[in-house]
């Protein structure tokens, strides 16, 4: 166990870091912008089909993990859920996505701002927007295990598909709604809105998602899906802790919660266990094989950070684990007193206690991020 002067510091830096991830207001109230837009022109498609719609956010977007690209093909991803009030039996996966794909046809032909262009995928059309891009998920009503669940489209496969990403995101807000109501109250409501609010597990998770991107730069194609990340990531969550020990013991435990069913891996939707996010690895055996990989190396870096000596060294680590960008913010952060010891090569750990000094054994001033401390997505 490290000294607790000491974790905090390393979360502080870790904290201030993951804040750099984060996309701007103007990003936010653009993405906001672009998926009402579709979700009006469709809902007005609809509006006089007895079946109506109901369009919906799902994904980072609602679970507020949203984490800025490092990628030159990235772009900021939104997904959005089509429901048609529709029973199964009559309507099928094609003609269902074939309707949803005309009414967008109808929306591009208004020339909406952003000018989109779309393609159809295995599962949902995407409209590409300027760093952006729209998925757009067909679906229809399943309550058969709750009143949010839905079936979806899916063009490789015979049978309707069963999801739940409404169930889902209320799931992984009940994981911290202690930590969240607690952040909450320490912020000024009217300053900062709900969705602006971050807790530890978001946190987290938003850094293993720029650690996956990092690792897998020359192997895009195998990156574990989002999706896999976060509910691992939530499962392992045992709430309290600072935000190293959080990552240190969520990455310890994620590999083992991959369940090995048959020798197929399962990483079940915990609220529809007959949706298996990790439903590509059965045909992408490699996949499997590079997440437990990454996860190893994850765990390495995050727990590493704790074993570091000297302000230097755990810098570079976040460097390594974060990218360059989020290390020189947290160095910002950190304080003059810290920047100037760095440089005149003075920085030092004090041998009783693991705190950040300056030489001469002055202790560096405890990290003020003035009023930064709730990241704005």
């Amino acid at each position: 166990m490290i000294p607790e002067s000491r974790d905090n510091q390393l979360s502080q830096l870790l904290r201030t870091s993951i804040e750099q991830l984060d996309i701007t207001d103007e990003e936010y109230r653009l993405a906001v912008s672009r998926y009402e837009a579709v979700g009006e022109s469709l809902a007005g498609y609809w509006e006089q089909d007895p079946a109506s719609g109901l369009i919906y956010p799902q994904g980072s977007m609602r679970l507020g993990t949203v984490t800025r690209n490092i990628h030159h093909n990235d772009d900021i991803d939104i997904d959005l859920v089509t429901r048609r009030d529709l029973d199964r039996a009559s309507i099928t996966q094609a003609e269902l996505k074939a309707d949803t794909g005309h009414g967008l046809d109808l929306f591009i032909k208004t020339s909406p701002e952003g000018q989109p262009s779309k393609d159809e995928g295995k599962r949902c059309w995407t409209l590409h927007y300027p760093g952006f891009h729209v998925d757009v998920l067909p679906a229809l009503p399943d309550g058969r295990l709750s009143a949010t669940g839905i079936i979806i489209t899916d063009t490789q496969v015979r049978n309707w598909l069963p999801s739940d990403p409404v169930g889902f995101a209320d799931w992984f807000h009940g994981t911290m709604r202690a930590d969240w109501t607690e952040v909450r109250k320490s912020t000024d409501i009217e300053a900062v809105p709900d969705w602006a609010v971050k807790t530890m597990l978001q946190r987290a998770v938003q850094a293993l998602k720029r650690h996956r991107d990092i690792y897998f730069t020359d192997d895009l194609e195998q990156r574990p899906a989002s999706i896999i990340i976060t509910t691992l990531a939530a499962r392992a969550y045992r709430g309290g802790g600072s935000l190293y020990e959080v990552l240190r013991d969520v990455t310890s435990a994620m590999p083992a919660l991959v369940e090995d069913q048959g020798g197929v891996y399962v990483v079940a939707n915990p609220v529809q266990p007959a949706e298996n996010f990790a439903d590509r690895w059965k045909h992408h055996p490699r996949r499997a094989n590079r997440f437990f990989e990454w996860a190893e190396q994850a765990h390495s870096d995050f727990a590493g950070l704790g074993t570091s000596r000297g302000t230097d060294t755990v810098l570079e680590r976040i460097a390594k684990a974060l990218g360059d960008r989020p290390a020189e913010r947290a160095e910002r952060a950190a304080g003059a007193g810290l920047l100037e010891a760095r440089r005149a090569g003075n920085l030092g750990m004090a041998a009783a206690t693991g705190a950040l000094v300056a030489a001469g054994g002055r202790q560096v001033r405890p990290h003020s991020f003035h009023g930064d401390d709730f990241a704005r997505p």
